[in-house]
């Protein structure tokens, strides 16, 4: 194995507009009093919006302000990323596991603003290779994407069969195989950051 490209959202990091909005009691819709599917349905449009192609976070907040009805207060938009918006405490563990003998990158579904935040949060700078950083809103494509989506751009740049794709979703596992990749299964939220046993001997290429 030659090469480890990590998803972002509930990998190493909290999934970004999901857990601003969504989560129970201290997420933005139960903060304002909002219609819980209507976030939902919003927070959907505007992620699929913002995140295949390269956006503001002002523009990003005033749109759901509008779609809404609802002014949002930054002051409230950085308690709740403050609060919410929390780094995996084994990120570190699996990022300087991968580290040694492997090219590692980033093969995410995400926005310029959210990106920004995460990659400095995580210090990715000290893990990655910047050629290895492949983002719906750079390539304007998702991993969903019929035909060549974002695993079928990262595989013009690695070889899939030596490289690990470690993903939270079934379907961007199912996806990312189809493409040639090696795949790992991890969710941040459903492991509540523990790692299991046999995850790092995976990532080593070991297992």
């Amino acid at each position: 194995m030659s090469t480890v490209l990590f998803d972002l959202g509930d990998v190493l990091f909290r999934d970004p507009w999901e857990t601003l909005l969504l989560t129970e009691r201290t997420g933005l819709a139960d903060r304002l009093g909002l219609d819980r599917a209507k976030v939902t349905e919003t927070g959907r449009k505007l992620w699929h919006r913002f995140s295949l192609s390269e956006t503001s976070e002002q523009d990003y907040w005033k749109a759901l302000s509008r779609r809404l009805g609802q002014p949002v207060s930054p002051f409230l938009i950085r308690e709740l990323e403050e609060e919410l918006l929390v780094v995996n405490p084994s990120a570190e563990t699996m990022l300087s596991t991968a580290a040694p003998g492997h090219r590692v990158g980033i093969v995410s579904n995400n926005t310029t603003f959210w990106y920004a935040k995460q990659s400095g949060r995580l210090r990715l700078d000290k893990w990655i290779d910047p050629d290895l950083v492949f983002l719906s809103c750079r390539e304007g494509v998702s991993k969903g994407t019929p035909g060549e989506g974002l695993f079928e751009r990262a595989a013009t740049q690695v070889d899939p069969a030596t490289t690990l794709v470690i993903e939270d979703r079934p379907r961007n596992v199912a996806r990312a195989g189809s493409a040639g990749f090696r795949t790992l299964t991890y969710s941040f939220s459903a492991s509540s950051g523990v790692i299991p046993a046999d995850l790092l001997d995976t990532i080593r290429g070991t297992a």
